[in-house]
């Protein structure tokens, strides 16, 4: 039986070299931040006003999705946990699709998905990716805040071909201003879909 890793060998193959492509190729970002624990602080109004803070900044990019995961599980909770009760699971604000994912372990969302999988339908990065990220499609950018010798548990997948930058900030005092840096770095990289250097 092929473990996790020959499997994602076999199913992810290296989409090329693109040139530098700037903010106009942006249209997901995801944002990595916080714990279940901090989310479940959160009240209604705190909710609405950061998902608003960060599709203002996804719009000024030009991004129409934005997907929102916690970081890590927080120190007194487990990887299955319920929903946090405020927080909106997707909202459109101003144009810009924000959904909320709390789903702390991306290896077990990803192992539920392939485990509801139709037997009858063949399993591919395309189909996959439908699953997964539905009408989004796959994130151009994934803004993790924390540190950039850690990534965050909460994603696996979206990890693929992402461009990733890291934001020293923590998800209470995260700004619409903190991913408008982490857009300009993404628009600055020359992405290479997972690829590296020859």
């Amino acid at each position: 039986m092929e473990d996790m890793s020959q499997l994602f060998r076999r199913v992810l193959k290296p989409r090329g070299q693109t040139p530098e492509l700037g903010v106009s190729s942006l249209r997901h970002i995801v944002v990595a931040g916080g714990s279940i624990e901090e989310w479940r602080s959160f009240d209604a109004p705190q909710w609405q006003n950061r998902l608003a803070s960060l599709a203002r900044a996804g719009k000024a990019s030009g991004a129409r999705f934005i997907s929102v995961h916690p970081y890590d599980i927080g120190s007194t909770e487990s990887s299955s946990m319920a929903q946090c009760e405020n927080m909106p699971e997707r909202l459109i604000i101003d144009g810009v699709q924000v959904t909320t994912h709390p789903h702390s372990d991306g290896r077990m969302r990803l192992c539920s998905v392939l485990g509801a999988w139709d037997e009858s339908q063949e399993i591919t990065e395309l189909s996959l990716d439908a699953v997964l990220f539905g009408e989004a499609g796959e994130p151009d950018l994934v803004v993790v805040l924390g540190p950039p010798d850690r990534l965050p548990r909460s994603l696996m997948w979206e990890l693929a071909y992402s461009e990733i930058v890291f934001i020293d900030q923590s998800w209470a005092d995260l700004h619409s201003a903190d991913i408008e840096i982490a857009i300009a770095e993404f628009a600055s990289r020359q992405r290479r879909f997972g690829g590296v250097d020859p």
